[in-house]
């Protein structure tokens, strides 16, 4: 090989590994061994990127209201896909929860009527029960007393059939016999007083009194005979039969009475079957309360879906989650897409830095701590706050030689955020002195 072909090889070769180095300088942003262990660090600002998916629901995009470098504000509709069928649902589940309300009102109204009913009921049984009590009371005091009766009618009936007794009318002989002294008593007292009167002895009302006595005497007389002739004679037929019917009528009421009696016990009976009817529909109403209950649960558990297509209906609505700037759009209206699957990119108004240190220097920075910020381009200073500190990628290791028994140094990347301003743009050089910075 001659040295015009050397020279031919070697320029290549060159131009190769000068585009491997400048190729990894780029890749570490600057970041290599040198810059890492460096005590004021430089870096670019960037803008925080979040990529904008719909939240599991998918379909077809109806309209996209926002174009490539639009401004938008949080909350800002970036896109909307079809909603035709998540609003038959909607109606569909509506209608579904309308039947239950009124299934559900119809059999809470049927069971309070029940209930209501069942009280009414109770209480005209109760009703009924004490009043059939109070006829049962009475009606055994009329047994009493009819029975009695029919006991008295059926021996006076006995006594008007068998006549009277020898001993009876031996004692009316007796009376008529003293009703008859009476007489004769009256009529001597009364002609003495006549004769006195006559002499002009008595006065007139003396007299008078006399002849009264005479007179009560003798009605006396004649009714105690009467009594001595009919006890002789005995009764007459139509004594008889009335004795006969006041029997009949007696017994009549004894067995009206028992009637009675027994209807009352009827009517108590016939109450206390109605009070095990009320228990029993009031049992009915239990379950038919069960009965309402699951309509309740079907009706919670439609509602628990309504909310859910709601929810989903409210999600086919793409929006901005904060505020920032559409950097790029990946769809168009008409096509589908995917849940989850990112179709637009917003540029956000937080900007932040990456900064990459070695070991010694990383123990300098905590999450939530704040960094002394320099901006080249403005020549001003801002505070940033650490987000973050994690282990760098591989290419960013200060690689040692391993024939000298030297480990690999490692570095760290920090992450940084500051504070939005109008006169900071993303690209920006930023600096930071990490001999500034207290562990």
């Amino acid at each position: 090989m001659n040295r015009t072909q050397v020279t031919s090889l070697i320029i290549p070769l060159i131009s190769i590994a000068c585009l491997i180095g400048g190729g990894f300088l780029l890749q570490t942003n600057g970041q290599d061994q040198v810059n890492a262990s460096r005590s004021v660090k430089g870096t670019t600002l960037n803008s925080d990127s979040i990529h904008v998916s719909f939240e599991q629901v998918g379909g077809k995009i109806l309209s996209i209201p926002v174009k490539e470098e639009t401004p938008v504000k949080k909350g800002t509709t970036l896109m909307t896909l079809d909603s035709k069928d998540v609003d038959l649902q909607i109606e569909q589940l509506r209608t579904q929860i309308a039947q239950f309300n009124t299934q559900i009102s119809q059999q809470q109204k049927s069971i309070d009527l029940g209930y209501a009913r069942a009280v009414t009921q109770e209480k005209q049984a109760q009703l009924d029960i004490a009043q059939s009590q109070v006829t049962q009371s009475k009606s055994h005091a009329a047994l009493q007393r009819a029975e009695a009766a029919e006991r008295q009618a059926t021996a006076a009936e006995k006594h008007v059939n068998d006549g009277a007794r020898h001993e009876d009318i031996q004692q009316q002989r007796i009376a008529v016999a003293s009703a008859t002294k009476s007489v004769q008593t009256a009529q001597t007292n009364y002609n003495r007083n006549k004769a006195l009167y006559d002499a002009g002895s008595v006065s007139k009302a003396a007299l008078d009194d006399a002849e009264s006595s005479l007179t009560l005497a003798k009605n006396q007389l004649s009714q105690q005979q009467e009594s001595l002739q009919k006890l002789l004679n005995g009764a007459t037929a139509e004594e008889r039969m009335q004795a006969k019917e006041q029997t009949t009528q007696a017994s009549v009421a004894v067995k009206q009475a028992a009637e009675e009696i027994r209807g009352a016990q009827l009517s108590v009976d016939r109450s206390k079957t109605q009070l095990e009817t009320i228990q029993q529909s009031r049992q009915q109403l239990v379950d038919q309360k069960l009965a309402v209950d699951l309509l309740q649960q079907q009706k919670e558990t439609q509602e628990v879906q309504l909310k859910t297509l709601l929810l989903k209906k409210e999600r086919l609505v793409l929006k901005a989650p904060q505020d920032g700037k559409i950097t790029a759009i990946s769809t168009k209206v008409g096509e589908n897409v995917g849940q989850g699957s990112p179709v637009i990119t917003l540029e956000t108004n937080e900007l932040y830095y990456d900064l990459y240190v070695n070991e010694d220097q990383v123990g300098k920075f905590k999450a939530n701590k704040e960094i002394k910020t320099h901006i080249s381009a403005l020549n001003k200073d801002l505070q940033g706050t650490v987000r973050y500190v994690t282990s760098a990628p591989q290419f960013a290791n200060v690689k040692m030689s391993r024939e000298k028994g030297e480990a690999d140094t490692a570095t760290f990347q920090v992450r940084v955020y500051v504070p939005k301003e109008s006169s900071l743009l993303p690209g920006m050089t930023v600096e930071v002195n990490t001999d500034e910075i207290s562990s």
